[in-house]
């Protein structure tokens, strides 16, 4: 998806207070400063060993329902709705024994191409339970009573926080799942699902339908760190996923220094360690979120919830 079209649809989320996406089930809205991406609700999977079936939707730990951020004067707050714990889905087989969330992913660099944009992505680690890998070295120098400086070095593995100069790489492989976007939504499709993300159709140009999903971060240099947020704090900022019948087992966020974030438009992604499931939002840190068609947004997001309601009770 081109540059231009994610511009188009900031402008008109913008200025409706309402964004409905074609070719998915996924919708985004803004309200009350909050910039919303609503996922499909069955497109999570999850295996039942004891039944021998693939469940998905509401009922698999794996279903991402949505996300959303705020921009604020001086920082910018992301939030997840979502039935994965931050503790991850305990599985023998997986490496380390358990699925998480991969590492939220951020490109300011080329919006019609994730692979172009390797080298030059921005990550978020918030899951002190993935599998990312990255060494940080932190140099720290003090001075003696002579006069003399002596520099010590600290080694650290993937340390929360943000990360810069980020290549990603796949380990659904390693984790019990999806070879490729394309195997997800078939397999979701054989059971009565629909797949999506968020933002994007499952089939797009953006990853590539026959690529793995990028869950991790490779490599990247440590930038700063990040607050985390409860749901309890993210109430507070006036996040609401309820109105919009996302109603996932987990709500969390976490908060970001504004000024380590490049200003413009992004588009930030996020997938469960096997690819069960994942999520992709357009957004941008040019401007403090405007709040003038809060009602209006309000108002659809709450036809919204209703369509969907009438939808499942059908």
């Amino acid at each position: 998806m081109k540059l231009k079209a994610f511009k188009t649809f900031l402008c008109t989320a913008a200025t409706l207070g309402v964004l409905a996406f074609t070719g998915s089930q996924a919708q985004a809205f803004q309200v009350g400063g909050w910039n919303y991406t609503i996922d499909s609700f069955n497109d999570g999977t999850e295996w039942d060993a004891q039944n021998r079936r693939l469940v998905v939707g509401q009922n698999s730990d794996f279903e991402f329902f949505g996300m959303a951020f705020r921009v604020l004067e001086d920082r910018v707050v992301f939030a997840i709705n979502s039935n994965l714990s931050l503790n991850g889905y305990d599985l023998n087989g997986a490496r380390n024994n358990k699925i998480s969330y991969g590492d939220l992913v951020l490109n300011f660099t080329n919006t019609a191409s994730f692979n172009a944009a390797q080298s030059n992505l921005f990550a978020i680690r918030f899951d002190s339970t993935n599998d990312t890998n990255v060494r940080v070295v932190t140099e720290t120098q003090t001075v003696d009573s002579k006069g003399r400086v002596k520099t010590t070095r600290t080694t650290q593995i993937s340390p929360l926080g943000l990360y810069g100069g980020v290549t990603t790489t796949s380990l659904t492989n390693v984790n019990s799942g999806f070879s490729s976007h394309q195997q997800h939504a078939t397999e979701v499709a054989k059971v009565g699902g629909s797949a999506s993300l968020g933002d994007l159709a499952a089939n797009n140009s953006y990853f590539g339908y026959n690529t793995a999903a990028q869950t991790n971060m490779l490599s990247g240099t440590y930038l700063g760190g990040i607050n985390m947020l409860a749901a309890a704090d993210l109430r507070g900022l006036g996040l609401n996923f309820g109105q919009f019948n996302a109603t996932g087992n987990h709500t969390f966020g976490f908060s970001i220094d504004r000024s380590l974030l490049p200003v413009g438009d992004f588009i930030a992604s996020l997938f469960a360690e096997c690819g069960n499931d994942g999520i992709v939002m357009a957004g941008s840190t040019a401007v403090p979120e405007p709040t003038t068609m809060a009602g209006t947004a309000i108002a659809a997001g709450l036809m919204y919830a209703r369509r969907r309601r009438k939808k499942q009770e059908a």
